[in-house]
């Protein structure tokens, strides 16, 4: 390993000196060379993907997530936030949960009142925990427009298998209608 130059005035104290000492060598031990990949979520570090999330203010963020949706939500981040508050922000946001389908509808698009939208969610079977619908909804409001409100949220399972699969859908306070398999004409 070669050291880090030091980059203190003459003048500096023996703490400064010391504190200088400590992060080069943490630096060293992280192989962070060249230090301009750390703005870049595709050749920065793993253990560094939470402290670029949040200086690239990331509004949901969770460490159990897989590599590549730590990345993707990274990347979206920029989108989002020069989007924010409109209905393509709501689409980048959502495009990082990799998700097969995200749909959102307008309130002009179903006849609903005005400033309502509703979002689905179909994903295939690798499946939707509780934790992961949380994050959906968690993001959808810190996306939208302030005015607007989230009429419905439906998440959708898509299959491609032909062995009948039972479920169960539930909500708190409202109504989960499970319709039945839809055949082919």
């Amino acid at each position: 390993m070669t050291p880090i130059k030091s980059i203190l005035p003459p003048n500096a104290t023996p703490l400064q000196r010391d504190i200088e000492a400590a992060i080069a060598t943490r630096l060293l031990l992280l192989n962070l060379e060249p230090l301009r990949w750390l703005n870049n979520p595709d050749k920065c570090p793993p253990e560094i993907l939470p402290w670029l999330a949040w200086a690239m203010s990331v509004d949901v963020w969770q460490d159990d997530w897989s590599l590549d949706t730590k990345k993707a939500v990274i990347r979206q981040s920029v989108k989002v936030h020069k989007l924010k508050g409109t209905i393509g922000a709501l689409r980048h946001a959502l495009a990082a949960f990799s998700f097969v389908t995200i749909r959102i509808e307008e309130w002009f698009d179903y006849g609903g009142d005005p400033f309502t939208f509703r979002v689905y969610a179909t994903f295939t079977e690798a499946g939707l925990s509780l934790n992961d619908a949380n994050l959906i909804y968690t993001t959808i409001m810190t996306t939208k427009n302030l005015r607007s409100h989230l009429d419905a949220f439906r998440v959708e399972l898509e299959t491609k298998n032909d062995t009948p699969k039972i479920g169960m859908a539930f909500g708190h306070l409202e109504t989960t209608t499970i319709y039945p398999r839809e055949t082919d004409v």
